[in-house]
């Protein structure tokens, strides 16, 4: 099987280090939380966490008001294409991935819910009902054009 330049031009020791930092800093957090983790997570913080990470991660990948975050590791005006080698390569896709981005949000807002609980319930209950907001949204319109 033959190798594209693109491939060859992937940079795993970045990716590497990436997943080491997420890795490291979310094991860090858990040993040093330790007795503050919760026996549980109920369900609605997992519903609310889920929802606002989908929210942010949009909004951290795709809306052009964010563009800002993600211009220094694009070779794009609409800060969308990742550059294409290295390290700007590696933060490019995980900025502009709303999948790849969302998981780090996620360990963020989770992490936050244990050190934070009552602010993050707010922030998190902000972005998760706007994403509520933007599915009515887009099931008007589709309604609207049907």
């Amino acid at each position: 099987m033959a190798v594209t330049e693109e491939q060859k031009a992937r940079p795993l020791p970045e990716y590497a280090t990436l997943a080491t930092v997420f890795t490291g800093a979310l094991g860090a957090f858990t040993l040093l939380a330790g007795g503050r983790l919760p026996a549980r997570i109920g369900f609605g913080d997992v519903a609310r966490v889920g929802i606002a990470s989908y929210k942010l991660g949009r909004l951290v990948a795709k809306d052009e008001v964010t563009s800002f975050v993600r211009a220094p590791v694009t070779q794009d005006e609409e800060a969308s294409e990742p550059e294409p080698e290295g390290w700007r390569r590696a933060l490019g896709e995980l900025v502009t991935c709303p999948y790849c981005i969302g998981l780090w949000i996620s360990a963020g807002l989770s992490s936050s819910l244990v050190v934070f609980p009552r602010q993050t319930r707010f922030a998190t209950t902000v972005f998760a009902a706007q994403a509520v907001a933007d599915f009515l949204n887009a099931g008007f319109v589709k309604l609207r054009e049907d």
